[in-house]
């Protein structure tokens, strides 16, 4: 399956029939922009809440997943700061801060979110 990517962490693949799902559950007016018979993220207007995921029934969506980078980067030394957004502990109020604490143990210098951890 190639997918066609705009550049941004959010972007349709070869799926996508243009049903307009994705835009009818967007929160963001203007993340997703018909292209024909496509409907394209823009990335510049994207919030990345995942929305369009659970709304396409086409599996249309995609997302870059850098996670193996990441990991890899800070093995090889190299410094991350971390901002989480609120979301991830509602989400995960029980595991989160075994998830930061993981972070640190990494090599992540900070991790930085809304609430006290």
């Amino acid at each position: 399956m190639a997918a066609t990517k705009s550049g941004g962490l959010v972007f349709t693949n070869d799926k996508c029939i243009g049903c307009n799902r994705c835009i009818r559950e967007c929160p963001t007016i203007l993340a997703n922009q018909a292209d024909g018979t496509r409907i394209e993220v823009d990335d510049e207007m994207c919030i990345k809440c995942g929305a369009c995921f659970h709304a396409c029934n086409h599996d249309a969506r995609e997302y870059m997943d850098d996670t193996d980078k990441f990991l890899a980067d800070l093995k090889s030394g190299k410094q991350f700061s971390v901002i989480v957004a609120p979301a991830f502990i509602a989400n995960y109020p029980k595991e989160y801060k075994k998830v930061f604490g993981y972070l640190k143990k990494l090599g992540v210098l900070h991790v930085f979110s809304q609430f006290r951890c």
